[in-house]
């Protein structure tokens, strides 16, 4: 008979108490896979430990020549009955040992709990065993002979079934605690990234007020100097609040997209401006398609217009370049207006929307981006970002 085992923030609180761990409550099951392929290897495993088993005891055991009467086929027929009893029971086992589990029901209940189950299932298993062996073979079932056995083969098979049963329980217990060590590890994971998309939300939510501050204080000197330029204004600002509220769920979108909204934005800032401002775009065609962060250049071109045209005389220019280095894309916005002076830091030119840039870039990459400012030979600052570059599919992890 066997002796082997077989291993059979509204929003997002929300989200958290839906993937928080449960208190109470069945456990749920232990894999994903269908009933019906845990049925399959679970037969298949015992099937194997009763060939097995059969041909050790057959071979390695000297008295089994004499004492069998049907030789080899007599031995399997023993073992694989012994292993199909125990498949059989092997469900109700497992159920027992995730209901009855230490961690679960406390140690002392738990262990009662095995401790009579251990007891049992041997006396089931003989008694079954002398029901289902004796026609597998086409020996004469004898009902009072068959009961007088079962206490003699007991007494030899008691210990082989004991520590079956718990072998089962100590591998369903194995199989759990693995279980759920991956479910924490999940569930870690998904809160730290949920964690990560409200932190971002709450950047992005940042940048709104200060981009229709600044917007509304661009037309305010409009209102007294030209109202017809001022309307105009207002209805471009309504626009860019309407484009940019249709695209509020996505954290990145094509650059094409970006694009679009960046050109709506320079529209209302040339009523302002009129002919002190020039903008020039040189955009890959290749990259149009490529994904970026929501509103990332808005803030780089607000602060090249903020620093390098209208803290100079005269007009300024502004040029805006997208294209694919290596693995990555690269976006450029370049001024030609005073730039860093010397010895500055580049951190002390920008505010909030060129810290909530480096923020997000930091949340959204994780180092596997770059974000830098220099000034250009030629007079003015460039500020350059540098991004993994994708097509359709989110460049987070």
């Amino acid at each position: 008979m066997s002796s082997a085992a077989v291993p059979g923030f509204a929003t997002e609180r929300r989200r958290e108490r839906t993937l928080a761990p449960r208190r109470d409550g069945p456990l749920p099951a232990a894999t994903g896979f269908p009933k019906w392929k845990i049925a399959a290897v679970v037969l298949g495993a015992w099937t194997l430990v009763g060939f097995f088993r059969a041909v050790e005891r057959y071979t390695l055991d000297p008295t089994m020549g004499n004492r069998l009467e049907f030789g080899f086929r007599e031995a399997l027929a023993q073992n694989l009955v012994s292993s199909y009893i125990w498949a059989a029971f092997t469900p109700l086992v497992v159920w027992i040992a995730r209901r009855g589990a230490i961690y679960r029901t406390g140690r002392a209940r738990a262990l009662l709990a095995h401790t009579a189950a251990s007891l049992l299932f041997p006396v089931a298993h003989t008694a079954l065993f002398f029901v289902i062996y004796p026609a597998v073979m086409g020996v004469p079932f004898r009902l009072a002979a068959q009961i007088k056995a079962v206490p003699s083969l007991l007494q030899v098979f008691f210990l082989t079934h004991f520590l079956t049963y718990w072998a089962i329980v100590g591998v369903t217990w194995a199989i759990e605690s693995y279980r759920m060590s991956r479910e924490r590890e999940l569930r870690a994971s998904q809160l730290t990234a949920q964690l990560a998309d409200a932190r971002l939300e709450a950047l992005k939510m940042q940048l709104h007020p200060h981009f229709l501050f600044n917007s509304l204080n661009s037309i305010l000197p409009l209102v007294f100097r030209d109202q017809d330029a001022a309307a105009r204004t207002v209805v471009q600002l309504g626009d860019l609040l309407r484009f940019s509220l249709e695209r509020e769920a996505s954290p990145v979108i094509p650059l094409a997209e970006e694009l679009e909204f960046l050109k709506l934005y320079l529209e209302l800032q040339k009523t302002r401006y009129q002919d002190r401002l020039t903008v020039s775009f040189e955009i890959d065609p290749g990259v149009l398609a490529a994904e970026v962060p929501n509103l990332i250049l808005q803030p780089l071109v607000e602060n090249a217009i903020k620093h390098g045209v209208a803290a100079r005389p005269g007009s300024g220019h502004v040029e805006v370049r997208g294209f694919r280095k290596g693995s990555f894309l690269v976006l450029r916005v370049s001024d030609d207006g005073p730039g860093i002076p010397e010895g500055a830091e580049p951190e002390t030119r920008g505010g909030v929307g060129l810290r909530n840039t480096r923020a997000r870039l930091r949340h959204l990459y994780e180092g596997r981006h770059r974000f830098e400012h220099a000034n250009r030979p030629e007079g003015g600052l460039a500020v350059t970002l540098a991004i993994p570059l994708s097509y359709g599919a989110s460049p987070l992890r």
